[in-house]
């Protein structure tokens, strides 16, 4: 049996570009009305203070000058897990008042499930569906207060994952859930197998086809890479290469190649797939183009991650530093992530600019530019219900049809 590592070589490689950044500095944002002025910062010129009051300024002369309060680090341990995984969060902090009694911690996060909410250590449940996923904290001490997120990969458990979670009794019942998914997954894989296997009569080759081409894409969304490449080049050899047909097949290889490292075969079956490629094989390729100096074409590669990505936002924030390092007008990208904003929410691409040096020249340009506030907060996306059907009109028949 394949451990963990194996089944998912190249996932951590990738996901890992995206999550390392964003744990940087926090940003310390303070509950004042700014900096004192000139005059404030003055000493006042006041009549000779008398003796007692002397010795009270005397005093306060010889306390030391209070830090700013910042997040020195902000740890996740495991950072990779399973579905309904735990990770112990940790934030260390200096500086403010200095006493560590007065600080108050607040934790939050978009999905997943916190056990504690305050305190400076925490634990997380995560959720049911794989991905990244963002936490945060919110430090207060007296009248500062200073907050940091960081992104969390929440893979499909392999076995390994799941005879994990059953040494631990509170994680019983959460272990018998997954290996019933699991099993459940295993007994469809079988069944599509033994569809695909049959081939004597024209019909049973046709839904061999069919069968193969859900296998394919079954392997590939429970991380078995290699299966789910043999499947996609055996779909791809049942077509001509002229057949525009094979352009699903394509991406479907280009994205099990990306997980598995092999860039250059990748690469080249990205470019023949097209516009039919993965939102996330749109990215893998941008990040590889652009380490290749190939600025133009991770542009476009960028630019088509971040239309179709609704909860990541580096393909977003990429797509504009590179746009301004290609001479694009400040303004025009600043329209850009104003315009975006929606999607991702103020906090999360202000942390993600703050903290992370590579989006340094982003980060100045928006500020330079003054419209930080015209980003928006984040808002839920929008499931049009279909329209319930309308009643005949007078002097017509309803036409009923089967579903």
């Amino acid at each position: 049996m394949r451990s963990a590592a194996s089944q998912r070589p190249g996932r951590a490689r990738w996901m890992g570009l995206g999550l390392a950044a964003v744990l940087g500095s926090g940003l310390v944002i303070w509950s004042g009305g700014g900096a004192p002025s000139e005059s404030e910062r003055a000493p006042l010129r006041t009549p000779a203070p008398s003796s007692s009051s002397a010795q009270v300024e005397t005093a306060s002369a010889s306390r030391p000058a209070q830090a700013p309060l910042r997040i020195v680090r902000l740890t996740a341990s495991p950072h990779d897990v399973p579905v309904g995984g735990r990770v112990v969060l940790g934030c260390e902090v200096e500086g403010g008042s200095g006493d560590a009694s007065a600080r108050r911690y607040t934790w939050v996060a978009a999905r997943g499930r916190l056990e504690q909410e305050n305190g400076p250590t925490v634990t997380w449940v995560a959720p049911k569906s794989p991905g990244l996923h963002q936490v945060g904290v919110l430090v207060q001490d007296g009248g500062s207060q200073v907050k940091q997120t960081l992104m969390l990969h929440v893979h499909v458990p392999t076995p390994e994952d799941l005879r994990a979670l059953m040494k631990d009794s509170d994680w019983k019942q959460a272990g018998e859930q997954a290996l019933a998914q699991q099993a459940a997954v295993e007994a469809k894989l079988a069944a599509l197998r033994e569809v695909v296997a049959r081939r004597e009569t024209r019909e049973d080759r046709l839904r061999a086809y069919h069968a193969l081409g859900d296998l394919a894409a079954l392997q590939l969304g429970e991380g078995r890479y290699e299966e789910a490449l043999q499947s996609y080049e055996e779909l791809l050899g049942s077509h001509l290469e002229t057949d525009p047909k094979r352009k699903p097949f394509l991406a479907g290889k280009a994205s099990a190649l990306f997980a598995l490292g092999r860039e250059d075969e990748a690469l080249r079956v990205y470019a023949q797939a097209g516009d039919h490629n993965l939102p996330m094989s749109h990215y893998y390729a941008g990040l590889l183009l652009e380490a290749r100096g190939q600025l133009p074409e991770a542009i476009d590669a960028y630019g088509k991650a971040a239309e179709a990505n609704r909860w990541f936002a580096d393909p977003l924030l990429r797509y504009a530093e590179l746009l301004l390092r290609q001479g694009r007008p400040a303004r025009e990208v600043i329209d850009l992530l104003v315009t975006a904003s929606p999607r991702f929410g103020r906090e999360l691409l202000l942390e993600r600019l703050a903290t992370d040096p590579q989006f340094a020249a982003l980060n100045q340009a928006l500020g330079a530019s003054g419209r930080a506030a015209e980003l928006e907060e984040r808002r839920p996306i929008e499931t049009r219900l279909p329209e319930p059907p309308r009643p005949p009109e007078p002097g017509r028949t309803a036409v009923i049809t089967r579903e």
